[in-house]
């Protein structure tokens, strides 16, 4: 039995009072959800996707609770995930997906995993719903509580269970790429709660309620495999065995994806589509990043079958330094032998401000960044984001970030990249001039024009949309981070008497203005104690 599904906006109790109030204030991680575009192309993986529908709708006590899918970096694992949870979605079922993201580390999603699934689970279900809502109203502090074990506890067994008395239907909850989580102690607690170890202080293991269905997805990381393996009702497919997903089954795969994409060029038939489909190694990414090469679009010099030619017999490599060279390959072209000294030197650059970002930025705010950098301001960021529109995503307005993480990878290690290396600790000196630059041009009194200054700002009707029309994401993003760019760099003089100058002038009480209109006060007295160890080591 598939439970319907539902989505609530807003439902009124007996005295008018607009009760969904009450979730809207809990932490939440925006843009961490599915993505429709991301799914599998139709008629590939449909035996793994199978298996793993499988055991979601399998019924009986002895049922395995969670299910990790891992894999080497460019399997595909996110495909899978984003396909499971939106078929889900199209049966009607209550589920949630959450994706962490290398690029994000900063919104510090661990924290707030399981606050924002309850909530999309609420957003489901009816049941849930009225469960999550009466929780929050008798506790206020779950709605903005950081520990893991009680948003597990209290925001997630409390309402599914209240809705497995009424609908034994699974409850899916996807989570994708842990891996990107951060460092290992980022998700230690998160996998001791999906391990069924919910005491802090014991390593006894608790049965999770029979009907939740918990698929995790991630590369085959140590300290994940020795979390959950043992755990009770937990099983564990590796796309890399060859097992579920064979030789045979994966060139097939991804021989359909490639003629997909190839299929308007003359001359290329099922041969070519198979020769590559060989070639990749199971790798999806390196498919997708071989098929953007010998399409050339808009670029002079090889024609389409001698890119192809280049590619097939360019190397032997497997795996991970398979997708090495074809990122090597792309960066070669893009910055040809005689004009490659000056092209590494803007490359560097332009990509070390994408990777030290603390959050991905736009073509605009990124410009508007680097206006204020002391060095290498000169250099056209969407110029050189241009070039490289097979191996990042985003515009003018959206965020700019690697399209892969083993393109982040690749970058940030040397052993791996040679000449294309990039060390973004090198940038933080410029992000810090620039954060202060940004906030002496923009910060101003009452950056908002508020009309009323005793009124908080939860009573201020439509301030979501003056603070996005008064705070660009260039000001937003330098008044919450530049405190970790100050404190990443080393001895700088100049940039000491920056900070001075903010501290000692009205612009810190327009900043602190700012980060409460943000919503980050709290963030702030962290910044100003890591500013004050900086200056009196520094100085």
């Amino acid at each position: 039995m598939v439970r319907v599904g539902f989505r609530f906006t807003q439902t009124l109790t007996e005295d008018g009072l607009a009760e969904d109030s009450d979730l809207k204030d809990m932490i939440y991680v925006n843009g961490a959800g599915r993505d429709s575009s991301k799914r599998c192309l139709p008629g590939t993986r449909e035996r793994i996707l199978s298996e793993i529908e499988t055991w979601i709708y399998s019924t009986g006590k002895d049922v395995d609770r969670v299910f990790w899918l891992s894999g080497t970096a460019g399997k595909g694992k996110s495909a899978i995930a984003h396909t499971i949870a939106h078929r889900f979605h199209e049966r009607g079922g209550a589920g949630a997906f959450f994706c962490f993201d290398r690029t994000r580390e900063a919104e510090q999603r661990h924290e707030k995993i399981f606050a924002t699934i309850a909530r999309d689970l609420a957003d489901h279900d009816p049941i849930i719903w009225r469960a999550l809502t009466s929780a929050v109203r008798e506790n206020n502090e779950l709605r903005h509580t950081k520990d893991i074990m009680r948003q597990w506890k209290e925001l997630i067994l409390g309402p599914v269970e209240a809705a497995l008395k009424v609908v034994e239907s699974p409850v899916l909850i996807v989570i994708d790429a842990m891996d990107e989580s951060g460092e290992a102690r980022s998700r230690e607690q998160i996998l001791r709660v999906l391990a069924g170890k919910l005491d802090i202080f014991s390593s006894e293991q608790t049965h999770l309620p029979q009907n939740i269905r918990v698929l995790v997805t991630s590369r085959p990381l140590d300290d994940i495999h020795q979390s959950l393996h043992g755990a009770l009702h937990f099983r564990h497919i590796s796309m890399d065995d060859g097992v579920y997903i064979s030789t045979e089954s994966s060139e097939d795969d991804i021989q359909r994806y490639i003629s997909t994409r190839l299929e308007n060029l003359q001359n290329f038939d099922d041969g070519h589509f198979k020769r590559l489909a060989v070639k990749s190694d199971g790798l999806f990414e390196w498919a997708r990043l071989a098929c953007e090469y010998i399409r050339g679009t808009g670029k002079v010099g090889l024609d389409p079958n001698e890119r192809f030619e280049a590619v097939v017999e360019g190397t032997s490599a497997k795996g991970t330094r398979l997708l090495d060279n074809m990122y090597r390959r792309i960066l070669e072209e893009i910055m040809p032998e005689d004009e490659r000294e000056e092209g590494i030197a803007v490359f560097r650059s332009v990509m070390g401000q994408i990777l030290a970002s603390l959050e991905p930025l736009s073509i605009t705010a990124l410009k508007a960044m680097r206006h204020h950098f002391p060095h290498d301001n000169r250099y056209d960021v969407e110029k050189v984001i241009r070039t490289l529109s097979s191996l990042v995503t985003g515009s003018a307005y959206s965020p700019i970030r690697p399209l892969h993480a083993s393109f982040y990878d690749f970058l940030t290690e040397k052993s791996r990249s040679n000449t294309f290396f990039v060390d973004s600790s090198l940038v933080q000196g410029n992000l810090a001039f620039a954060s202060l630059g940004v906030m002496k041009d923009d910060l101003r009194f009452n950056i908002c024009s508020l009309e009323n200054s005793y009124l908080p700002n939860s009573a201020v009707a439509g301030l979501e949309k003056r603070v996005e029309r008064s705070i660009s994401s260039q000001l937003s993003y330098s008044c919450r981070f530049w405190g970790s760019h100050v404190c990443a760099t080393s001895i700088e003089p100049s940039l000491a008497e920056q900070v001075r100058a903010f501290l000692d002038g009205e612009r810190l009480l327009f900043w602190l203005e700012a980060v409460s209109l943000l919503k980050t006060v709290s963030g702030s007295v962290v910044t100003l104690e890591c500013v004050a160890k900086w200056l009196m080591v520094r100085c």
